[in-house]
């Protein structure tokens, strides 16, 4: 089934108003989620509002919430999220990061306290539209076994890279293993198996069953350097922040308790380097080589990061967003619990 973007936000927005959000909180956390469904990450979109929605009426979500700010250094910032939604904490987070890089060339931001924030690649781009860089990481809830172990140790711990471009964008965002614990419930939901390499069963044994890799543990990528990463964002978004790492991680589905989740946030202002003139020029080549480096398995274009996205949301934006038979029932189901039936676009 489909939904227009602009649909899709309006009903999420209209729900966390109901559950007590302000307008600025609903209009936030609405855009990332709509934004993760309208780039193909479903897994990040409008099947989280269920989650939400149960974890605001147990408390263990806050709305209309106040965060607190620490600010030791002039460049550096401590955000205490005072358990509110993680979207609209997240970015309110970003916009510090962004003012201090512009008065200081470099500045990093660390979050606590905090709830999910849907895709990374959303704050990036609140920089890159600053034609800054932006560097967005966080943890999860463990859910991946390290490299040369079976247990679960990590979380997906995913990295967002931005530099802006006024053609060519570049934005890099992935999870530190092979694949989402939400893009397997993906596949557990239509049914279908899993690729060999995603995930191990409750025995550390490699499983394409998704139910078994669910109740088992993720791989990160590339075996050793995945893992390895993995742990350096476990720390970044972790201890450095006065946040949980590993096994402590909590809260991200669990209905009766907080998150105990870090984000952690790095923003450059490229002109204290280089010209942005220069910089554009040299991507632009940089491209252009990419572009016309010979194809290879089966390929018929080489992409940059972010490129296929930045596509798949012009499309869907024209052509309404495509979301799985499961989602689509979780999405009606919501709809008819708040009286939003008439929000929905069937087609």
């Amino acid at each position: 089934m489909r939904i227009r973007y602009e649909q899709e936000k309006d009903i999420i927005s209209n729900v966390l108003t109901s559950l007590g959000a302000n307008d600025e909180e609903a209009r936030v956390s609405a855009e990332v989620l709509a934004e993760g469904d309208v780039r193909g990450f479903t897994s990040h979109g409008i099947s989280r509002l269920s989650n939400m929605i149960r974890k605001i009426k147990s408390g263990k979500i806050k709305t209309n919430v106040a965060i607190k700010i620490t600010e030791k250094l002039p460049a550096v910032a401590l955000v205490d999220g005072n358990h509110g939604l993680g979207h609209p904490v997240a970015l309110e987070a970003m916009k510090i990061s962004i003012q201090k890089a512009k008065s200081y060339g470099i500045s990093s931001v660390g979050i606590y306290n905090t709830s999910h924030f849907g895709i990374a690649g959303y704050y990036v781009e609140q920089a890159m539209k600053e034609n800054l860089i932006g560097i967005v990481s966080c943890t999860t809830d463990p859910m991946v076994h390290p490299f040369g172990g079976g247990q679960r140790l990590f979380g997906t711990n995913p990295i967002a890279i931005g530099i802006p471009h006024k053609k060519h964008p570049i934005l890099l965002d992935m999870a530190t293993s092979t694949a989402s614990a939400g893009k397997i419930g993906e596949f557990r939901k239509m049914g279908k198996e899993i690729p060999a390499g995603w995930g191990v069963d409750k025995n550390g044994n490699p499983t394409t069953i998704p139910k078994a890799a669910l109740a088992g543990a993720l791989s990160p990528f590339g075996g050793y350097k995945g893992s390895g990463l993995s742990f350096i964002i476990a720390i970044l978004a972790g201890p450095l922040v006065n946040a949980e790492y590993g096994s402590r991680v909590k809260g991200d589905y669990e209905i009766d308790k907080y998150a105990t989740k870090g984000d952690f946030m790095i923003t450059i202002n490229p002109e204290a380097f280089v010209s942005r003139k220069d910089l554009e020029k040299h991507i632009e080549h940089f491209i252009d080589e990419l572009k016309s480096s010979p194809n290879a398995l089966g390929s018929d274009e080489i992409l940059y990061p972010g490129e296929r996205e930045y596509r798949t949301r012009r499309n869907q934006l024209e052509t309404g967003i495509t979301l799985p038979d499961w989602i689509w029932d979780d999405v009606e189901a919501t709809a008819k619990e708040f009286g939003l039936e008439k929000n929905l676009l069937l087609t």
